[in-house]
């Protein structure tokens, strides 16, 4: 019997994503008028929402005052610095992450308005998304897997968000949009360096390949990685090297493939040398990131 394939009329498909996102050190705390958090940065974005009293954060050199319902979005090396600014204590919700998401970090990034007073667009928009983590922040949520699921749940929904208001207040940058166009060609040549690796020789240093990316697309490397810097918050060796990893960590979760294979997919053709840059990424072994997948 011969089965019949016909031919769909209309048909929609999600597109394929692969994508990684961090949080770290999401918490809520209420603290002492006297309480102050110096000066300092990370190559994390954050969200700082205060849920009572009143903090002064300093960002960048400029000052702003938060009450209940303020936020504030930092982007990675933004300077920083935070005290209780009246004579009450002060509770706030913080959350940092990170997220290799290529459209989304873009919109992070041309973000130039930190501030968001309570009833903004932006604060209107992710509220939900925050109460609902913050009312997962607990020891149980850390330990009972459906917590743990609806955290993510929460996440992606404070991710969409974010995006969505970011795309409406970036309407109209012309300016902005030409620079991403740019930056996102030489993250295409860099996305297809890394799929395309096991072709190539020697795996090549990082900076030589985005010195032939530059030449390619008829920049010089200082323009390239201010504008690639600019755009997305990492710099194109930072990009590649997380790129490089993913695509590591991925083939590295098939049993069937050996160290030396997955070495040469990624254009090392000496597993030693490939052994030690893993290492330097991650602080372990490949054996011994694979083998917590494969006890």
């Amino acid at each position: 019997m011969q089965m019949k394939i016909e031919s769909a009329r209309k048909e929609f498909m999600l597109p394929d994503m692969d994508s990684t996102f961090r949080v770290f050190a999401a918490h809520w705390r209420t603290v002492d008028p006297e309480w102050k958090y110096p000066l300092h940065k990370h190559p994390l974005f954050e969200v700082n929402l205060v849920l009572s009293g009143t903090q002064e954060m300093k960002v960048n050199g400029h000052t702003y005052k938060q009450g209940p319902g303020d936020l504030i979005l930092l982007n990675p090396g933004d300077n920083h610095e935070s005290s209780v600014a009246s004579n009450d204590e002060m509770t706030y919700y913080c959350l940092h992450f990170d997220v290799d998401e290529r459209s989304f970090r873009e919109l992070l990034i041309r973000n130039s308005h930190c501030f968001h007073e309570a009833g903004s667009e932006l604060a209107v928009a992710i509220k939900p998304a925050l109460d609902k983590l913050m009312a997962l922040t607990s020891e149980e949520s850390v330990v009972r897997v459906e917590s743990r699921m609806n955290i993510l749940s929460a996440l992606f929904e404070l991710f969409a968000g974010l995006s969505g208001t970011l795309s409406e207040l970036n309407r109209g940058d012309e300016a902005g949009a030409r620079k991403s166009a740019a930056a996102a060609q030489i993250a295409t040549m860099l996305e297809r360096t890394v799929e395309g690796a096991a072709s190539r020789r020697e795996q090549e240093d990082e900076m030589e390949t985005i010195k032939l990316i530059a030449d390619s697309v008829g920049y010089s490397m200082s323009s390239v990685n201010r504008m690639f810097t600019q755009v997305y918050g990492v710099s194109p060796r930072q990009y590649l090297s997380t790129l490089m990893l993913k695509k590591a960590k991925l083939l590295l979760m098939n049993p069937e493939a050996t160290v030396e294979s997955i070495s040469a997919r990624l254009g090392y053709h000496n597993i030693a040398h490939f052994s030690r840059q893993f290492k330097r990424w991650t602080g372990e072994s490949p054996s011994s990131f694979r083998s917590r997948f494969h006890e």
